[in-house]
């Protein structure tokens, strides 16, 4: 290939770079680490993951209503202590202060995300950072087991636990590199 031949190659491929329309911020839904827009998209119960990512867009829109959508009736929601005793009942309380939420004021983005599937069961397994008013308080794992009805997922039981706050600046990072899974393998 001749000094001209190739100056004229990359050129041609720098254009075409500049020319091509802007890649795609917002990943494939089939992607491991998608996360929809929290501002503007729709209630969306049609998969475990979908159901998870809605329940935190509620959360993100200050929505009880969009909240009430997410869980069956009866549902439990459960937060695991450090001493191991567990907190029944909190779905009321959230559901209280999700209304009284502006737009934004709390932000918890799911990572990680695993679900477990069966039939019209499935078990989702959904690491968590959470801000309120732009300051990380907290962070830790959420399990919620989920029923397809009428063609919709929603969730039938809820927990969480929470890691040490002084693990929450680093938590999504350290998360995936102590709990390895099939699509993040340890190093």
């Amino acid at each position: 290939m001749t000094r001209h031949h190739l100056a004229l190659t990359c050129a041609a491929v720098l254009l075409s770079a500049c020319s091509a329309p802007a890649p795609d911020t917002q990943q494939s839904p089939n992607s491991a680490d998608y996360a929809p827009n929290y501002r503007d998209a729709p209630l969306d119960l049609s998969t475990p993951e979908n159901t998870a990512y809605s329940l935190m867009i509620a959360m993100y829109r200050g929505d009880a209503e969009m909240v009430d959508a997410v869980f069956a009736e009866g549902v439990t929601l459960l937060r695991l202590r450090p001493d191991g005793s567990l907190t029944r009942d909190g779905l009321p309380r959230w559901r209280d202060w999700v209304s009284t939420l502006e737009l934004g004021y709390a932000h918890e983005e799911l990572f990680d995300i695993e679900v477990q599937r069966f039939g019209k069961l499935a078990t989702v397994w959904a690491p968590f950072v959470i801000d309120v008013d732009s300051k990380r308080v907290g962070c830790g794992v959420n399990q919620f087991t989920m029923a397809e009805m009428e063609g919709n997922w929603r969730i039938v039981t809820g927990m969480d636990v929470q890691a040490e706050k002084e693990a929450c600046a680093g938590f999504r990072e350290g998360y995936a590199r102590l709990h390895p899974s099939p699509r993040h393998p340890r190093p």
